[in-house]
């Protein structure tokens, strides 16, 4: 009797062990089913925080850097500058008559230009220590580390005389646009991107009074 008590009583164990397991791997695997989806989960998350992130600083019709991307990146690079006492040059770009092409032939024109004058200046103007950005409107700015004012200027013209050569698609046809750019260099009284970009502005403006399609 005490054999056959014995006998049930592990038989007993052993099933409730059997269930036990069985419920613990059913558990185990409807968590591991949760981590797996709550990981993809804060993939996609993260992926959607950094495409947001970089529509943030990105101009929509460019597809360059905004104008906040610019600031955030001249700062830094002016702090850089006045650290390591390497040049930094600064470039403002303006197609000129943008308002009159736009009147003219259309704003789908007009934003045809900006993309194809855009992807002219990033093929040019970018690269290691360069950036390139829409400042708003038809006009665009380029921060040049360490390169000296003759160098910026000499690559500036370079670019301009570029521009003026290349036939850009706008309206029904094919027509030629120019750029005036205004290039100012750091000096060591420049803390602030504020001066730097007032001086180029300056020097943009020049560009225009003189007579259009010059650095």
């Amino acid at each position: 009797m005490d054999s056959v008590d014995n006998a049930d009583t592990l038989k007993s164990l052993v099933s409730t062990l059997a269930d036990a397991t069985h419920k613990a791997r059913t558990q185990n695997s409807t968590l591991e089913k949760k981590l797996e989806s709550s990981t993809r989960e804060v993939a996609k998350l993260r992926e959607h925080l950094e495409q947001v992130r970089r529509d943030a600083m990105t101009d929509a019709l460019t597809n360059l850097a905004n104008r906040k991307a610019f600031d955030e990146h001249l700062e830094g690079s002016v702090d850089a500058a006045h650290a390591n006492g390497k040049g930094l040059t600064l470039a403002v770009i303006d197609i000129d008559h943008f308002k009159r092409f736009n009147d003219t032939y259309g704003h789908i024109a007009g934003d045809r230009t900006l993309v194809q004058v855009a992807r002219l200046l990033e093929k040019d103007l970018s690269g290691e220590g360069r950036t390139v950005a829409r400042f708003g409107g038809e006009e665009f700015i380029a921060v040049l580390e360490n390169m000296d004012e003759h160098a910026a200027l000499t690559l500036a013209d370079k670019v301009r005389s570029a521009i003026a050569k290349r036939s850009i698609t706008g309206g029904d046809r094919r027509r030629s646009v120019t750029v005036s750019m205004g290039v100012a260099l750091r000096n060591r009284a420049d803390r602030s991107p504020t001066a730097i970009i007032e001086r180029a502005d300056a020097a943009l403006y020049e560009a225009k009074q003189a007579g259009r399609n010059l650095v």
